[in-house]
């Protein structure tokens, strides 16, 4: 990066110094595991233990958003968090980096920032805008609602941007980015990836010596040939499932309140929203909750299909009042439709925001920003909250445009969050700006919390 930053990087905690794709290593690249065959500490419970606080995602928490970890034995998960933890210790203090920069998703993730508090270095998370795209913040805890505001812009210039947006949304020219699972292959299709099948699988045998090791960063279906098989079985039972389940693909003439499913295993409920991440139970709640004047739409979300059996589609469906959503109905046609919307986390809550519609968002959302949109508050009052939503009036659009605005507060001009494209210039002069925002922002705080002068400045390290 440009300017005065030095830079030292963590490789994802699959990567082994053997299987970094450049060569030779540079010196400010760590690696997690010097060894791929490193075997993993027992739990040490009280280091763990030791690293929980507030701001910080229980251990738990962080076993249960993993999509690797939370498949492992929970004597493995302990083990292998307990390693992580030491090793992240280790790594910070050899470092010392003034700035911490770290994400939302993944075990290694909610530790590293347990241990920066725990030593007091300051961590951030990037945080990207999802409409419009190409705008960035940062935030200094796991929640979305931890944005930091490092770089005020001038309201005229937000009201501009606000206006702006809400009108491609309203056209259709932003949409929300969602990932599509494909369709069922034609016999011409599975025949075209019928080599790149082979050779998967050829990797497959190949690793499966080395499943002790692998279990902790990749998939069962990456190293265990029973578990590829098993998947395959899985997906092709659940899709039969839903192509024999009747669900909506147009909005009903009746009335409803709309609840979109999310993918799991997944940090934005699982760590963000941990005591609403039982799905079944949230669809529960709601139709305990909904007067009997409205259904209950539950979308399955596009990603997750393998995961429904016809049992649970069942389950889902024998709740009072509901009735569940293909995967690929369009979303923004239920929610234009809707009385209600709720949402745990997701942009289906800013969508519908945006339209004015009433929102309950369940999880810690700025989406409560906006006019129309409420937290939860206390669960035995929800019937009551539903009501109340379902009779109010919507917002002006002024009022909309005033709400995004303040939403976007927050955010700088970055880049998309799709790191397969290759980053230009101009986004790469952004995010030197976005990263001057924030050491000016970690000095100023330094300086709040330091009564005497002559501090030296250090440049700040990202890590």
């Amino acid at each position: 990066m440009q300017g005065e930053y030095r830079i030292s990087y963590i490789a994802p905690p699959r990567y082994t110094p053997q299987e970094w794709p450049e060569r030779p290593l540079q010196a400010n690249i760590h690696f997690l595991r010097d060894d791929l065959k490193q075997r993993m500490p027992a739990p040490d419970h009280q280091l763990l233990a030791s690293l929980e606080q507030g701001g910080v995602p229980t251990v738990h928490n962080m076993i249960m958003g993993d999509r690797i970890v939370s498949k492992l034995r929970y004597g493995d998960a302990l083990g292998y968090a307990t390693f992580l933890a030491q090793r992240l210790i280790e790594l910070f203090s050899s470092v010392k980096p003034s700035v911490i920069v770290g994400g939302f998703d993944a075990i290694h993730s909610g530790l590293a920032l347990a241990v920066a508090k725990r030593i007091n270095i300051p961590w951030f998370a990037l945080n990207f805008s999802v409409i419009p795209p190409g705008l960035a913040c940062f935030c200094d805890r796991m929640s979305p609602t931890a944005r930091v505001l490092t770089n005020v812009r001038p309201s005229s210039e937000l009201q501009s941007l606000a206006e702006a947006s809400l009108q491609k949304f309203e056209n259709r020219k932003i949409q929300a980015y969602a990932y599509i699972a494909p369709p069922p292959l034609s016999l011409a299709g599975k025949m075209a990836k019928l080599p790149r099948r082979l050779l998967a699988l050829h990797r497959t045998i190949r690793r499966s010596r080395l499943r002790e090791f692998l279990q902790f960063t990749e998939e069962r279906t990456d190293h265990s040939v029973s578990a590829v098989l098993e998947h395959f079985r899985g997906t092709s039972r659940a899709r039969k499932a839903l192509s024999e389940f009747r669900a909506l693909n147009d909005p009903p003439g009746t009335p409803y309140v709309f609840f979109g499913l999310h993918f799991q295993p997944e940090s934005s409920i699982d760590v963000l929203a941990p005591f609403f991440s039982n799905q079944m139970w949230v669809i529960e709640l709601l139709s305990r909750s909904i007067p009997p004047t409205h259904k209950l739409l539950v979308k399955i979300h596009k990603s997750d299909i393998s995961n429904y059996s016809r049992e649970q589609l069942d389950k889902m469906q024998s709740f009072p009042g509901v009735e569940l959503v293909a995967p690929f109905a369009d979303t923004r046609n239920f929610i234009q439709n809707a009385g209600l919307i709720v949402a745990i986390q997701g942009t289906i809550g800013l969508e519908a925001a945006l339209f004015g519609k009433p929102v309950i968002m369940l999880g810690e959302s700025p989406v409560t920003i906006f006019p129309s949109a409420s937290g939860i508050g206390e669960i035995a009052d929800l019937p009551s909250l539903i009501r109340s939503k379902l009779a109010g009036s919507p917002p002006s659009r002024t009022d909309i445009v005033n709400a995004y605005a303040a939403y976007m507060a927050p955010f700088s001009p970055a880049s998309h969050n799709d790191w397969t494209a290759r980053i230009t210039a101009d986004e790469i002069d952004n995010y030197v700006v976005l990263f001057d925002a924030l050491k000016q922002h970690v000095l100023s705080r330094e300086n709040d919390r330091l009564p005497t002068a002559g501090r030296e400045t250090v440049p700040s390290t990202g890590t």
